[in-house]
Parts: structure tokens; C-alpha cells; sequence
């Protein structure tokens, strides 16, 4: 979410604050799971169910409490949901997923998690702009002498022309202020003469770091909801904002925790404490069973140098390293889990080894390092944990 969205929380109104679902005269209960263990829904039904438009954290807080008072859980959370697309809501179970054996859950569980985990993979294109945020359009009949007063008047270079005065998924192309106030444009010149239609139109649920290039490409894009009604457009002034907090680096280093946790936080608490105890440090973890160490001091140590509510979130580069290496989580949920890819697990663990002092590179940056340089060890690692990654509603 923008920062504009967090600073919501004192524009909220307090009788809002104080409302709860049992006070709410809403007709449709996005809460609600009918015999399923699942349902994907519209991440703004649970704003419009407590009467806001936006997220803020006192609705965040409420919408919270509702999930926890029916027994359920939502992927991801409604603070880093895609605003225009779905988040999954599911039921809690009362038990962690047992494992046979101490090495494979049952089908049924193991089925479930496998299809139902939707954590955030890095940013949304929609966080480029505040939730609700209003988009104004051009629709087909209008003149280019009004074309130019209603830009001028909202500040905009651009606009899209829809045929339809409602209906957003009519997007006919782009308007340009610059088009209709040069000689291109005449007294006889007609509005939907000057649209742009080479434009990309793409999901806003779409990875940002995605399309950062042809929004630099093309000045700005727009996005679309699942129901393919164009909801915003995201341009360079959009981006440029965004990223000013934020580098592609950082973005980067958020997805590989991300990618990493995702995976991780299908194995009970209890085994991955046992993975870390007993690996030790990273300097003790062995290429394959009794071969010896896999990494040289030197490889652990960067040059130069000599609480959370699920356990998965207090771990850090080093802790995924025992944890993968460790020969129960590897096996169970790595190699035995996605029989089909064949992951090697010496290159696996290198590649999480590269990704851990690249970020810590990052973390501790200088003027003469280049950010660029970092960035294929980070790919590399997320190259292989994209594929085995739980699957994400549409």
C-alpha cells in the first residue's frame, strides 16, 4: 500500500470505526463460505462491507477481527491485496497439517495448502495509486474544444476515450492535450480522430517491476480488473513517485523473502525450529549427507568483513539456508514435492548463498557500489522458488 493509504487511519470517521458486522445492513456477506473450504472474493467487498472505499487501519483492523471471530484466514491480506482484484478467504484449521511418518501430510492437507497460499509475490501495479483513487476519462461524442477544458481543468497531459459513458471496458485509446491543442487539430477535427490506440491494458494484480519498462516505454499504462473494466492508468509521474521510496533493489529483496517464507510456511513451526537447531550455523551445512561442508569461510563472510505471529516471519537469509538444507524440510517440501523440476540441491542452496550477501550488500550500500551488478543473484534465486510456488487466486 502507498504511503498515502497509511495515513488514513486519522482520516476515519469514528462512528465508522466503531461499526462491526453485526450492525451492518449489507445484502451480501463476503465473510460468508458456503460448504467450501475456500472462495475467492473481490478484495473491495470487505471494504464496502464496513461502508469505506479505502483501506486504512482501523478497517484493516476490523476486517481482522471479523476473519478471526468466524475461524477464517485471508491470502494475501487485505493491506497488500491487489485493491481491484481477489483475495482468497479460507477456513482455519484447528490442528497444523500432521505429517506421516514425520515425513508427508495427508493428501487432503497437503492438496489444500498447495492450491489455497496467495502471499504477495513483490508489488502490485495498483500501489502506484491510492485506493479508489478517481480516473478521469474522455467518452466518444465528445468535442476537442471540451477534450481540452476538462484536461485542463483536472490537470491532466492525457486521457482515455471510452465509447461508452459507463461502460470501462470500452476503452477506444489515448488523448494527448498536446495532440488537441496543436495543428493537428482543426475546428472539423473530430476527438476520436486524435486517440492513441497502441496502449498496453493489463491486469492491475500484474507484478509491478513487470512493467516498469513499458510504462517508461510508453509514458503511462493502464489497468484493468478482473471483469476487464479499465479501473486506472499508471504513468511515469506515477512511478517515479513511488520509487522514490523505494529502489528496485529493495523490491527485489522483498520477493525473494517472500517467495522463500511462502514455501517455508507450509512446514510446522516445530520442524523448522528442529531444522535450525540442529544445522547450527550456515558453515556447518553440508553439500549432500556425509560429504563434508559445502561452504568455505570465505564464501559466508561478505568481503571486507570479518516477533512475529507466524513463526516463518522472524526468519532471515541464514535461517533459510539450515532450514532448506536441512534433509527432512528439503526432501518433504522441495525435491519430493515438485519431483518434475529435479531441483539440484547444491545449486539451490549456492544460489540462496549468493541471494543472502547480495542483500546484505544492499542493506549496507556505499557510494561505489552498483545496484545493477546485484541483481542477477537475486534473480537467480528466484528463478527456481517462482516455479514452486503455492498457487495464487485469479
Amino acid at each position: 500500500m502507498s504511503s498515502a493509504q497509511e495515513l488514513e487511519v486519522g482520516i476515519e470517521s469514528e462512528t465508522g470505526a466503531d461499526e462491526s458486522f453485526e450492525d451492518s445492513e449489507q445484502s451480501y456477506d463476503p465473510f460468508e463460505i458456503h460448504g467450501d473450504d475456500e472462495r475467492s472474493v473481490r478484495a473491495t467487498a470487505f471494504l464496502e462491507f464496513f461502508g469505506r472505499e479505502r483501506r486504512g487501519a482501523i478497517v484493516n483492523g476490523l476486517i481482522a477481527a471479523e476473519l478471526a471471530r468466524r475461524g477464517l484466514e485471508m491470502f494475501p491480506s487485505i493491506e497488500d491485496a491487489d485493491y481491484y482484484g481477489n483475495v482468497l478467504i479460507r477456513r482455519l484449521k484447528s490442528a497444523p497439517p500432521q505429517r506421516q511418518n514425520g515425513l508427508e501430510q495427508s493428501e487432503t492437507d497437503q492438496s489444500l495448502t498447495q492450491t489455497s497460499a496467495a502471499n504477495p509475490i513483490g508489488s502490485f501495479i495498483s500501489s502506484l495509486k491510492s485506493d479508489a483513487e478517481e480516473l478521469d476519462v474522455l467518452t466518444y461524442g465528445m468535442t476537442v474544444e471540451q477534450a481540452v477544458e476538462l484536461m485542463k481543468a483536472k490537470g491532466r497531459t492525457k486521457m482515455p476515450l471510452f465509447f461508452d459513458d459507463v461502460d470501462r471496458s470500452t476503452l477506444i485509446g489515448t488523448v494527448t492535450l498536446t495532440d488537441c491543442t496543436m495543428d493537428v487539430a482543426s475546428h472539423e477535427t473530430r476527438l476520436v480522430e486524435l486517440a492513441q490506440t497502441q496502449v498496453p491494458v493489463v491486469l492491475t494484480n500484474e507484478k509491478l517491476s513487470d512493467w516498469i519498462p513499458a510504462i517508461l516505454q510508453h509514458g503511462f499504462i493502464y489497468g484493468r480488473n478482473p471483469d476487464g473494466c479499465v479501473v486506472q492508468i499508471y504513468t511515469t509521474h506515477d512511478l517515479a513517485v513511488h520509487l522514490n521510496s523505494i529502489a528496485q533493489m529493495f523490491l527485489r529483496v522483498h520477493e525473494i523473502e517472500e517467495l522463500m517464507r511462502n514455501i517455508l510456511d507450509q512446514v510446522p513451526d516445530q520442524e523448522l525450529r528442529e531444522a535450525m537447531n540442529n544445522v547450527g550455523n550456515i558453515n556447518s551445512i553440508a553439500a549432500t549427507d556425509g560429504s563434508g561442508n559445502l561452504f568455505k569461510p570465505e564464501e559466508i563472510r561478505p568481503a571486507g568483513q570479518g516477533g512475529s505471529e507466524r513463526f516463518v516471519e522472524s526468519l532471515m537469509f541464514s535461517d533459510y539456508m539450515k532450514c532448506i538444507s536441512y534433509p527432512e524440510v528439503w526432501t518433504s517440501y522441495f525435491a519430493s514435492a515438485h519431483p518434475g523440476l529435479a531441483l539440484n540441491r547444491e545449486k539451490c542452496l549456492r544460489s540462496l548463498n549468493d541471494a543472502r550477501l547480495a542483500r546484505n550488500r544492499v542493506m549496507h550500500i556505499s557510494r561505489q557500489e552498483v545496484l545493477e551488478t546485484l541483481a542477477p543473484s537475486l534473480e537467480c534465486l528466484a528463478v527456481w522458488l517462482r516455479k514452486i510456488q503455492p498457487k495464487v487466486p485469479s
